[in-house]
């Protein structure tokens, strides 16, 4: 059986006190200033860390529907819009955003859902479009990379998967690691020595819509949001985030805050360690959890 910790004894903290509009991706800055797309009213609200309340303020507006956000090695914030059906870049002193890639050979994407980088600058991205675009009936979902080096857009998976969304890779970028939310599993992208990625399944869930916000922490355990439908209604359905180790086995579940968990990052900005950061759409806020809480359960 698996170590089950309950809501009530891992209590999660409110890092933001004012609700947002349907809450999408996250992210944390080099700073500790905490990212999140607020899908529903086409902007990238901001969170500052050192401030009394925390209330969610306007950073950008991209005129479109934000659904995740990363930033660079030199501080630029990537954007994935479902709306404009591209990646938009914008550096931390512009005012413009800037379509980065729209389309792959000449085909439009059905609009990118999350994006992340490697160490050496790839960027990394899936494309679903908003949820049942790319389903189990028309599993069309992709998964892309932009090489530092070569700024050639290269094709991990090409239309052929059930709405990818969260993505994370280690280090390099020579493992990368998707969330295929309407397969119900993660998905492991490993890079060979011919340069060449090779695709399996990493862990496969059980119940529930499926995985959609995930992250890395430090020692390469893979944090998975699980997602259900708000709609459902019964006080007793909430999400779930699940810890993976480094073999695909789920070793810890833990409850989230709410049951649409769709951002997720995990951040070292404090002398308390990483603490784990998620936005859930259904109560349109942001929930933080300090992983020393969960090696206290263990």
């Amino acid at each position: 059986l698996l170590p089950a910790v309950a809501l009530e004894e891992m209590a999660w903290e409110e890092v933001s006190l004012q609700g947002g509009n349907k809450l999408a991706g996250l992210c944390v800055d080099r700073h500790g200033s905490i990212f999140v797309a607020s899908a529903g009213s086409g902007e990238i609200m901001q969170v500052p860390m050192d401030e009394e309340g925390r209330e969610l303020v306007p950073f950008g507006f991209t005129g479109g529907v934000p659904s995740a956000m990363a930033f660079d090695n030199e501080n630029a914030l990537f954007v994935a819009d479902f709306a404009f059906k591209c990646v938009l870049s914008k550096p931390l002193d512009d005012t413009e955003w800037v379509p980065v890639v729209a389309d792959y050979e000449g085909r439009q994407f059905y609009g990118p859902n999350s994006v992340c980088f490697a160490s050496n600058g790839t960027l990394f991205f899936t494309d679903s479009g908003p949820m049942g675009d790319t389903s189990l009936a028309s599993p069309k979902g992709s998964v892309f990379c932009v090489s530092q080096e070569d700024r050639l857009l290269k094709p991990l998976a090409l239309e052929c998967l059930a709405h990818p969304s969260g993505i994370a890779t280690r280090g390099d970028g020579s493992v990368v690691f998707v969330a295929e939310t309407m397969s119900n599993r993660v998905l492991r992208f490993v890079r060979r020595s011919n340069d060449v990625y090779h695709c399996s399944v990493y862990h496969q869930f059980n119940g529930g819509v499926g995985p959609t916000a995930i992250a890395l922490d430090a020692s390469g355990r893979l944090f998975v949001a699980r997602y259900e439908f708000a709609e459902l209604g019964e006080t007793s359905i909430r999400g779930m985030i699940a810890i993976l180790d480094d073999a695909g086995k789920c070793v810890m579940e833990v409850q989230a805050p709410g049951p649409e968990v769709l951002g997720m990052s995990i951040a070292d900005v404090s002398e308390g360690g990483e603490t784990l950061y998620v936005s859930e759409q259904s109560s349109g806020k942001v929930y933080s959890l300090p992983l020393a809480n969960l090696e206290e359960q263990q």
